[in-house]
């Protein structure tokens, strides 16, 4: 699967070159009026909204969305993508741990970093490639404007009823892997099925991946993918089947703070992680991004090399995936009974 947002990402005093990690402001923000609760087509309770980000810098939004759920607090963070100067970016959450009928959405928390990190210019062409079906969806056309190609694009939008009142964030259906310079490609979004025939017009915004760099370890046997963005670099990565964690060693040569994001896909989706650097517990940040994605950002000091140690991963099923062993355990023991009786009978008689 693609990691787009996969990408998606930090939480931490993170940057490239050096950034900080800021609360919400009045130039970050999500509005009142582009921000609710409810119960999609599936009964699955779903928040939508849209952070603003009108600093002169890039950046790269954590949101945190509490729902009370009768009497419980739900409290779940997400890393979303970078956000261009002057740009919005639209989200769209299933809270699957919601179980009553009458939640209710408290006030979100929006933290961000900068970063001069800019996405490819991919556009949005606003001609009639663009249109609204009578059913609700949308369909369109997006060109790669830039010199380079770009990876991982998804086209999400605002979707706005005829009263210009917020109704839902649509995202394009399409897998589209990358796009070439001056390539063209068609995308199509959909409404939830219940707003369909209130829609009346779309906002769309375009998300590229970011510089991610993949790796594959072999993990309970088996390849294990997951993705890292730094500012550093990282190397020796492996995954210890004895401490059941991933080994990375991170180099940080500069006289600034750096950061290292790790990206690991779901397995049971309440995974806890943990994390040592040369042998001692460390502060981090653990998120998700709207795709499932695990995220796992910590700082990294000025000049330093760290050998980091995270753990929280699924584990297998010992009994289920060493069924023969545990078989021949079993078994041998029994026909060493059965035959130390039959040599006892024989003596007997």
């Amino acid at each position: 699967m693609q990691l787009f947002v996969l990408v998606s990402i930090f939480a931490v005093m993170i940057g490239l070159g050096f950034v900080a990690i800021h609360p919400a402001s009045a130039n970050v923000w999500i509005p009142d009026n582009e921000f609710k609760g409810f119960y999609d087509i599936n009964g699955t309770y779903t928040v939508i909204g849209a952070v603003k980000n009108t600093q002169s810098t890039a950046i790269i939004p954590t949101i945190t969305i509490n729902v009370k759920d009768n009497d419980n607090m739900v409290s779940e963070k997400y890393t979303l993508s970078t956000v261009n100067s002057q740009k919005d970016i639209p989200f769209n959450i299933k809270i699957l741990q919601i179980e009553g009928k009458n939640a209710t959405l408290e006030i979100p928390q929006v933290s961000f970093v900068s970063t001069d990190h800019n996405f490819t210019d991919i556009e949005i062409i606003y001609d009639k490639t663009l249109k609204k079906h009578a059913d609700g969806h949308e369909t369109g056309v997006i060109v790669n404007n830039d010199t380079s190609t770009a990876y991982g694009v998804k086209v999400y939008a605002a979707i706005y009823g005829k009263d210009g009142k917020f109704l839902d964030v649509g995202k394009s259906v399409e897998t589209i892997d990358k796009i070439d310079p001056r390539q063209k490609i068609a995308f199509s979004m959909y409404p939830d099925p219940q707003h369909a025939s209130m829609v009346s017009y779309y906002s769309c915004f375009v998300v590229g991946e970011d510089p991610t760099m993949p790796v594959t370890v072999t993990k309970d046997g088996k390849p294990y993918n997951f993705q890292y963005l730094t500012s550093g670099s990282v190397t020796d990565t492996k995954f210890d089947d004895t401490t059941h964690s991933v080994l990375a060693t991170v180099r940080y040569p500069f006289p600034d703070t750096g950061f290292v994001n790790f990206m690991f896909p779901q397995e049971t989706g309440v995974e806890k992680f943990s994390v040592l650097s040369n042998g001692m517990p460390i502060e981090f940040v653990q998120s998700k991004d709207p795709d499932g994605y695990w995220h796992v950002a910590l700082t990294l000091p000025p000049r330093s090399t760290s050998k980091l140690a995270i753990s929280g991963f699924d584990q297998p099923d010992l009994l289920a995936s060493n069924n023969f062993g545990n078989y021949i355990l079993i078994t041998i023991p029994i026909v060493a009974a059965a035959i130390s009786i039959v040599i006892w009978k024989k003596k007997k008689d």
